[in-house]
């Protein structure tokens, strides 16, 4: 810090000049005090800044060595609690599938036994429902043969029936025949007579005209032979 005051008796004795002397000496005298102790400073600093980070390098080294140390020796603990967990994990497995094994034979045992008894009340209800269905079946074709035995006689009847029926509409179509072919005889019989007159009377008119033609073709025949042997 700069001196700007000097006390009077000093300022007396030495006078203005002597007094900025004075002051010029003394503020070169702290600034280079101040300087000194900057450098001063500033090298206990420096020497306290290489004294720390040495110290924090021996700190970080020392620290990484036990934090490599307790590293490794957590690493085997946990690859001893590991191993010991693995171990124990395999037995507890082998343990737990040895149960299992026997939990499932168990219940493969139970199964296989429900299975059978299933499988008997099954058969039995079988049985029982073969013997209901075969009874049934033999009630269901007794009242079937009824039945058609039954419709079997009702169409015996009805064929018999519809036979007379035929039996009757046949003789009467027949009758019918009869009676029109008669009726068809006579009507032969009676275009036969007539168509004997008729072939009868053509044949007469037949001989005529061809005794006709035949003395016209005679008379032609003497008029050439006559007018031959002229």
């Amino acid at each position: 810090m700069a001196i700007l005051t000097v006390p009077k008796v000093l300022r007396e004795k030495l006078g203005d000049e002597g007094v900025e002397a004075l002051i010029t000496l003394l503020n070169e005298a702290a600034h280079h005090e101040r300087n000194n102790l900057l450098g001063i400073l500033e090298e206990r600093f420096e020497r306290r800044v290489a004294d720390e980070g040495a110290r924090l390098d021996k700190r970080i080294a020392e620290e990484a060595t036990r934090l490599e140390v307790l590293l490794a020796e957590t690493e085997k603990r946990l690859d001893h609690r590991i191993t010991e967990e693995v171990a124990r994990l395999e037995v507890l497995l082998a343990e737990t599938e040895k149960r299992l094994d026997q939990r499932i034979a168990g219940e493969v045992a139970r199964l296989e036994a429900l299975l059978a008894e299933t499988e008997k009340r099954l058969d039995h209800r079988i049985t029982e429902e073969v013997a209901r269905l075969e009874v049934l079946l033999a009630e269901t074709e007794k009242r079937l043969d009824q039945r058609i035995a039954g419709e079997v006689a009702r169409l015996d009847k009805r064929i018999t029936e519809e036979a007379a029926k035929v039996d009757n509409r046949i003789t009467e179509e027949v009758a019918g025949l009869r009676q029109q072919i008669a009726a068809v005889d006579n009507r032969i019989t009676s275009e036969m007579a007539r168509m004997g007159e008729r072939m009868a009377g053509m044949r007469a008119d037949l001989i005529r005209w061809m005794f006709i033609f035949w003395v016209g073709q005679l008379g032609t025949l003497i008029a050439i032979l006559f007018a031959f042997f002229r």
